[in-house]
């Protein structure tokens, strides 16, 4: 497979012909094409080609996806549109990103929760003691939260029990 053909598509938006030429590349290939993939994933504005380098660059396993990843992650051009995301730095260590994986995963949809919990439970890497004491301190801010409305919520509950049908 030709890169250049792979720019050109990535270049006029043509989804099915970035699908199909992704899954061409070759694996003699893969110091060639990262470049070219984590150049557009970071320009391009549409969801499905992001997703589809994405997933390519987690198959190709290559760790200089991990920043733009998570770069992209972090920009609000992609709220709504994460998962794959998260999925893509799976086999990634990401314990230098923990702070942005706790943020994401208090504040993110369900499937971001999701992806961002597997990331969590796959670290095993040393992270300092202060990002580690504040993603500590988020987590249990959340906590005490949750707990302050499910007193609240049981409390309404319970007026509603209380009230006369008529």
């Amino acid at each position: 497979m030709n890169i250049n053909l792979l720019e050109n598509a990535l270049e006029k938006n043509d989804v099915d012909d970035v699908e199909r030429l992704i899954n061409e590349i070759s694996s003699d290939q893969y110091d060639e094409a990262v470049p070219v993939l984590i150049k557009h994933i970071t320009l391009t504005e549409n969801s499905g080609i992001r997703n589809a380098l994405a997933i390519a660059l987690r198959d190709i396993g290559n760790e200089k996806a991990i920043s733009p990843l998570f770069d992209l992650i972090n920009d609000p051009k992609t709220l709504g549109n994460k998962g794959t995301l998260f999925y893509a730095l799976e086999p990634f260590d990401c314990t230098g990103h923990l702070e942005t994986i706790v943020h994401h995963f208090l504040t993110g949809n369900f499937e971001v929760q999701a992806m961002a919990y597997q990331l969590l439970e796959s670290m095993d890497g040393k992270v300092p003691a202060d990002t580690l004491l504040t993603s500590l301190q988020k987590v249990k801010e959340q906590l005490n939260e949750i707990e302050r409305q499910q007193e609240l919520h049981t409390d309404v509950l319970d007026l509603l029990f209380d009230l006369n049908v008529t």
